[in-house]
């Protein structure tokens, strides 16, 4: 995982429970039953809004977002470079002993059709196919999240609401209202709690991480028919840079500085 969403987190909560140990009655925070009604509602209410096959496929897409590994773009430009080089001056069909080396999957997917001959136009609409399959396939963990993140509060509202319920039939004892209130506010808490700790910053990392994802693979592609045209190393590294350019932007930084000045 990300050392900034684990230091998000953990921070997150340290401040949060830190403040409720501070106080008095911290005991009353840890309720199992209103945790109960946020996450067992949240869980109930994206069943619904997904399939069976897709709440089961969520597991899976948990643990690639938080494996994930940010593409080195870098890296990309370089190696595009060196393949361009070894195109021009033996041939496409020499790129194929150099394959195997690139771990990179959608590299391989475009140059593999580039070496076995297919049209420049074909090989296009396969590799926006694939780019698009995949944007699709890796925002499911946005919506996922996006979606887990307004159903929690909703829920912790709902307990809530049972709660006061519940409290309005004992109002013959007024010393019992004011713990009863407490009790009731802690499902609203743990939703809210859920909801802008967890669920909707995750999601919010989860789209980055699938512009970051189809920012490589744009640049993969636009690398891969260049080849496929026979452009010169220095052309393509000029068709490549503005996507490092932009990196650097994104990250706020100041002038970009390509690979082969970095190697330098």
């Amino acid at each position: 995982m990300e050392k900034a969403t684990l230091i998000g987190i953990g921070s997150g909560m340290a401040l949060i429970y830190g403040a409720i140990f501070i106080g008095e009655g911290w005991l009353i925070f840890f309720d199992p039953i209103s945790a109960g009604i946020v996450l067992g509602g949240t869980t109930a209410a994206l069943l619904v809004t997904f399939t069976l096959a897709e709440m089961k496929a969520a597991p899976k897409g948990v643990r690639d977002f938080l494996g994930f590994e940010q593409p080195d773009l870098f890296t990309y430009l370089q190696t595009f470079s060196e393949f361009s080089r070894i195109a021009r001056r033996e041939g496409l069909l020499a790129l194929d002993r150099r394959l195997d080396e690139n771990t990179d999957e959608f590299i391989r997917f475009g140059l593999e059709m580039a070496v076995d001959g297919i049209e420049e136009t074909e090989i296009d609409d396969l590799m926006k196919m694939r780019m698009s399959e995949e944007s699709q396939k890796r925002g499911f963990m946005a919506k996922f999240f996006t979606n887990a993140g307004m159903y929690a509060p909703a829920f912790g509202m709902i307990g809530t609401l049972i709660g006061l319920i519940q409290m309005m039939q004992n109002l013959d004892d007024p010393s019992k209202i004011g713990a009863g209130m407490a009790v009731a506010l802690v499902t609203t808490f743990y939703g809210a709690l859920l909801a802008n700790l967890f669920f909707l910053p995750l999601a919010a990392k989860a789209k980055g991480q699938v512009q970051v994802v189809m920012k490589a693979r744009m640049m993969a592609r636009t690398g891969v028919l260049a080849i496929v045209r026979g452009e010169s190393p220095s052309m393509i590294e000029k068709r490549l840079q503005p996507y490092l350019d932009e990196l650097v932007v994104e990250a706020g930084g100041g002038a970009a500085s390509t690979p082969l000045s970095r190697a330098a």
